[in-house]
């Protein structure tokens, strides 16, 4: 170690890092810890919205319901961040001849559809319920049984949600997104496109119901962890390269003889001349 520690100088350091090959490594080392370090942050976001998303969850899940008016002011207002799953209280006729069967739900690992039913209140516009989840049928093509709401006037308490972006083309009755604005174009007339309802309770009930969608995941996941194993892989890349560094420089100070790239290259004409001309430097010079 005290051999070590006396080969390695500012001087010895800045030499090799004048070679070609180690300048290279040197910004390969920069431009990996670099990425290293992006890669960390965007895992860290990643945790950081989770944890917001399941701050909002735990203060409005299981909040007493108010009336739609309260959060939502008017048809198109949009849904706020913070207002995301707070129960609201909807009265007014379900449509049942504008259901929409949005397919390609998973729940426990079967992917199966979601009921999306207007539900026409008195002011004239029609807000989107998703009454729950349905199995698919014996040939996947759509469930065996679509449950029918509740005629007459409802009280619904559901939970509000964002729309969802719609992905792909396909008709406005086809979806696999929970697209508000595709939605409304079924319904017709006036709807509520700031959100859509997920069903908690109607009165009067229905005999049968599909299943209720489940609480939402509220797993913070393994991105916390990747975002420090990238920041310590970042880290890890300078120490790798110092270690390599000093074991270089080490190794042509050994013995106390300075085994510069200049040493090295007397050394390699030595050995040619011990060896002597070859085949080919015989002829060469034959020929001259």
């Amino acid at each position: 170690m005290t051999g070590t520690a006396r080969s390695v100088t500012a001087r010895s350091v800045l030499g090799l890092l004048r070679e070609g090959v180690w300048i290279r490594l040197l910004v390969a080392v920069a431009l990996l810890s670099v990425a290293f370090v992006f890669l960390g942050r965007w895992q860290y976001h990643r945790h950081t919205a989770k944890v917001a998303r399941n701050a909002v969850i735990d203060a409005n899940y299981d909040g007493g319901p108010r009336p739609l008016a309260d959060v939502l002011a008017t048809s198109s207002t949009p849904l706020p961040t913070d207002r995301q799953w707070t129960q609201v209280v909807v009265t007014g006729v379900y449509e049942p001849g504008e259901t929409v069967l949005v397919r390609n739900r998973p729940r426990n690992d079967v992917v199966g559809y979601e009921v999306i039913v207007p539900l026409r209140t008195p002011s004239g516009a029609a807000f989107l319920v998703d009454r729950g989840w349905l199995a698919p049928g014996d040939n996947f093509g759509r469930p065996a049984v679509v449950p029918a709401p509740p005629g007459g006037t409802v009280t619904v308490t559901a939970r509000l949600r964002p729309g969802e972006h719609a992905t792909g083309g396909g008709s406005a009755a086809d979806l696999t997104r929970i697209d508000v604005t595709r939605l409304a174009a079924v319904a017709g007339g006036e709807v509520y496109r700031g959100a859509y309802g997920a069903l908690a309770v109607e009165q009067p009930s229905a005999g049968t119901v599909p299943m209720p969608l489940p609480r939402p995941d509220e797993g913070l996941g393994p991105h916390l962890a990747y975002s420090i194993q990238w920041w310590v892989g970042a880290i890890a890349a300078w120490g790798l390269l110092g270690y390599y560094a000093v074991r270089e420089i080490d190794g042509r100070t050994a013995g106390g003889t300075a085994r510069t790239p200049s040493a090295a290259e007397a050394r390699r004409r030595r050995r040619k001349e011990r060896r002597g001309p070859t085949d080919e430097e015989w002829e060469d010079a034959a020929a001259g």
